[in-house]
C-alpha cells in the first residue's frame, strides 16, 4: 500500500458489528482475516514482477505491498461465526455480538 493505511469503517450495527476496509489492489488470496473473540487481525501481502527486454538489454521490476493491522474489538464476538466477503478491493466482515450468559457463579437475589 506504499506506506499508506486503508481506509476502516467500522460499524454496531445492534446484534453484530461490520467492518469495511479498503484494499485497492488486493485480491482475496492476497488477504488473511484471523479472529478471536475480542481481537482482529487484517493481513495482505502482494508482490509482482515486471520484466522488460530490449536490445540494450532486460529490466526487471519488482513490486510488494504489505498491511497489517491489529484491532481489539469493545466487545466479545462469536468468532466462530464470523463471515466476510472481499470483491473489488474491498473486504466486509460481520461480526455477531457474544450474547451475554448468566455464569454457573450467579447467585439468585431474595426480594424483601
Amino acid at each position: 500500500m506504499g506506506g499508506r493505511k486503508p481506509i476502516i469503517d467500522f460499524q454496531d450495527r445492534g446484534d453484530h458489528y461490520m467492518l469495511t476496509a479498503e484494499l485497492p489492489g488486493f485480491e482475496r488470496k492476497d488477504v488473511e482475516v484471523k479472529v478471536d473473540s475480542n481481537t482482529l487481525e487484517l493481513e495482505a501481502e502482494k508482490s509482482a514482477e515486471k520484466e522488460k527486454k530490449s536490445k540494450e538489454g532486460t529490466m526487471t521490476q519488482h513490486s510488494r505491498s504489505y498491511f497489517h493491522r491489529c484491532l481489539a474489538l469493545p466487545e466479545e464476538i462469536v468468532s466462530e461465526k464470523v463471515s466476510g466477503t472481499m470483491k473489488n478491493g474491498v473486504l466486509e466482515l460481520k461480526l455477531p455480538k457474544r450474547t451475554p450468559k448468566l455464569s454457573a457463579k450467579s447467585k439468585r437475589v431474595d426480594l424483601q
